[in-house]
């Protein structure tokens, strides 16, 4: 009986001390997030569309270190059309120009970022997505206009992917496509743009600006028809500085 009673309390501390570091162990180390692109704003109503919109790309490793990472965007070019593009060279090493386009006569903008493996520039997430890039459109009529993902095409090209430092090589840990987002535009753009995105204070300055290319760059795949999409919208106003 005294080895059984001894083997129950052994149990017993056991469960309490699994309980113990289930409760104290921070949720962002017991519960990592999955790799991820995303929008921000993730859609809405442009109030004044005269003003133009800023879209942010965040990006999400989910605690891997990935030595590259792409996206490609479609819109529809009658709808919206890209003004400026920047990127956070702070992530990356690279940017080749060949990985990287803006085609307004097609609606595709596609930006990819590259580190050497082992060269300690590989990029990885650190607490809160980080910006990877800033898109600023221009409305060209009222319209439910679409931002939507070119994902898991395997033309080699047009892709959005982020790729894992280490063995395999080329691995993609990015599984699952980024949400696409509409933003309601109300007016026919005649102005300067505003500023929707994040402010810049939270992040590293933008220190790119990939050129605007005009039909410069072949492109393979044309964009896929936008549907359109049905639930609720974040609502925001646009202001000029």
């Amino acid at each position: 009986m005294v080895i059984l009673n001894r083997m129950r309390v052994k149990d017993c501390i056991k469960i309490l001390t699994t309980l113990l570091v289930c409760v104290f162990v921070p949720a962002e180390k017991a519960f990592a997030s999955s790799p991820s692109f995303s929008l921000y704003p993730n859609g809405g109503i442009v109030v004044n569309g005269a003003d133009g919109f800023v879209v942010d790309v965040l990006i999400d490793t989910g605690g891997k270190k990935i030595v590259s990472a792409k996206f490609t965007l479609l819109f529809d070019p009658s709808e919206l059309q890209l003004t400026k593009v920047e990127r956070n060279n702070s992530l990356f090493a690279q940017w080749p120009d060949d990985e990287s386009t803006v085609d307004n006569d097609n609606g595709v903008v596609m930006l990819d970022g590259f580190s050497q493996s082992g060269s300690g520039d590989e990029y990885i997430t650190e607490g809160e997505p980080d910006i990877f890039a800033r898109l600023h459109f221009k409305a060209l009529k009222k319209a439910d206009a679409v931002l939507d993902w070119e994902y898991n095409t395997n033309n080699g090209i047009f892709e959005t992917v982020m790729i894992l430092d280490g063995s395999p090589a080329n691995q993609n840990i990015l599984t699952t496509k980024p949400s696409s987002a509409i933003f309601r535009i109300g007016t026919v753009y005649t102005g300067s743009l505003s500023n929707t995105g994040i402010p810049l204070n939270r992040y590293v300055l933008f220190t790119g600006v990939v050129l605007i290319l005009f039909g410069g760059f072949m492109v393979f795949t044309r964009p896929r028809s936008l549907g359109r999409k049905k639930g609720t919208v974040v609502m925001y106003e646009g202001k000029k500085k």
